[in-house]
């Protein structure tokens, strides 16, 4: 569930983390920090992917992804 930051994504930028790179896919992997939202950006997109915790692993295998949180 995204956040009212991360729906102002990629603004502020000291709000987000970058947590992977996909060379093939042109694409980075960031973490909102205030929520946990996994946000993906592609080369040349102007909209942001956001992510659930499954499809971020499926699409960044490599990535250390942080534990999942509960729903409040």
């Amino acid at each position: 569930m995204t956040c009212s930051k991360c729906l102002r994504f990629p603004v502020p930028t000291s709000n987000y983390e970058e947590l992977a790179i996909d060379i093939k896919g042109h694409a980075t992997l960031y973490l909102c920090k205030t929520c946990n939202q996994l946000i993906k950006m592609v080369e040349e997109e102007r909209a942001p992917h956001y992510l659930s915790h499954n499809e971020a692993q499926q699409q960044f295998p490599d990535a250390v992804l942080p534990p999942r949180r509960r729903p409040q």
